[in-house]
């Protein structure tokens, strides 16, 4: 009797442990491109620039098991310049906090490299499906990254013209349901937090995915709160799907956006589409798209500022963690538009771009 109560009690001791392991990953990208914008009247820029293909990036992330199909998870990523110690600007104040002069020091980047400017962000997942809060993509962006053949990287970022729904949302609670045959739905909120004007920016979104085999099609919606006449409200609705031959990948998305911009008197009216491929191609990957923004607004003057967005690159990889590419991308404006062309972490300086680089992920 003793050593059969022994027994159970190493057993549920070990089966305990093994319920409640934990891991936690270190990982992270190391992105360096040489960059030439042209079609800028100031001139051309050339510049080595950190995350061309996605942000140079450094990362915790960790799960734990808890058992029953419960697990609980977290993800914590910064960004950095590979490139520069990127000096910043800051204000040298008196003791009455005024203002009397600038010193240099260096920090991180600005944007999705500055420091912890990328996620953060707690999980609980399990068989109701998935909870998340804090720092992290939206539904429409990554429906937008999903359906892009440069996945919002390289010189064809599809967010050079279409709006990227928020990208990543602060504050934000994210739910998404179990898989039932290949479809997920998902809904997210992203609190604007401002005392007296609690629906001032807030962002709120939606979605519903199928992925299955060579498939892949997603709904998002997007919408930016402006109670009160505060910043600027927007909301988008995109619809994209992908479909994989082996041979050619297809790629297809269009988004209406409606709104107000900041300071506007009229109501957005834009329509964009995108078509594009992706190729098998020496080893690597060759991919191609255009983009055709269509501004419907009816702006008082200046007319719609349409536009249209062309491009082409390659990747290929070295090892499985290590790889050079090459892209390059124009847009053509249109009465009074000024899209440039840009990359995952640069909007860019001209309506051409040029990179080539080599990117390493860990």
């Amino acid at each position: 009797m003793k050593k059969s109560l022994l027994a159970l009690a190493v057993l549920t001791a070990v089966t305990g442990a093994a319920s409640a392991q934990s891991t936690v990953t270190l990982y992270g990208k190391v992105d360096l491109g040489l960059v030439l914008d042209s079609g800028n009247p100031n001139g051309k820029s050339v510049r080595i620039s950190s995350g061309v293909t996605g942000g140079s990036r450094l990362g915790f992330k960790g799960v734990e098991d808890l058992g029953g199909g419960l697990k609980a998870s977290f993800q914590l990523e910064t960004g950095y310049c590979a490139d520069s110690a990127a000096p910043t600007s800051v204000p040298v104040k008196n003791s009455a906090g005024a203002t009397i002069g600038t010193t240099t020091t260096t920090s991180f980047c600005t944007g999705s490299n500055a420091f912890m400017g990328r996620q953060a962000h707690g999980d609980l997942t399990g068989a109701f499906g998935a909870m998340s809060a804090g720092r992290q993509y939206s539904i429409g962006f990554t429906n937008l990254t999903t359906v892009d053949p440069f996945g919002t990287g390289f010189a064809g970022a599809s967010n050079n013209i279409i709006e990227a729904s928020g990208t990543r949302l602060n504050n934000s609670f994210h739910y998404d349901t179990p898989s039932l045959a290949g479809f997920v739905g998902s809904v997210e909120i992203g609190l604007g937090e401002q005392t007296g004007n609690w629906q001032g920016g807030r962002e709120t979104g939606a979605g519903l995915t199928y992925a299955s085999g060579p498939v892949y099609a997603g709904f998002s919606f997007y919408d930016l709160s402006n109670t009160n006449g505060q910043g600027a409200a927007r909301k988008n609705y995109t619809l994209g799907a992908t479909y994989d031959f082996g041979v050619v990948k297809l790629h297809a998305l269009g988004q209406k956006s409606t709104g107000t911009p900041t300071g506007a008197t009229v109501n957005l009216d834009v329509l964009d589409l995108l078509g594009g491929v992706t190729v098998p191609l020496a080893g690597g990957s060759l991919m191609a798209d255009y983009i055709n923004h269509n501004d419907r607004t009816k702006f008082s003057a200046g007319g719609n500022k349409d536009a249209n967005q062309i491009a082409i690159g390659y990747i290929y990889p070295l090892s499985k963690r290590t790889s050079v590419y090459s892209s390059f991308a124009r847009i053509i404006d249109k009465n009074g538009a000024t899209f440039t062309v840009g990359n995952a972490t640069e909007s860019g300086t001209g309506n051409k771009s040029f990179d080539f680089g080599v990117v390493h992920n860990f």
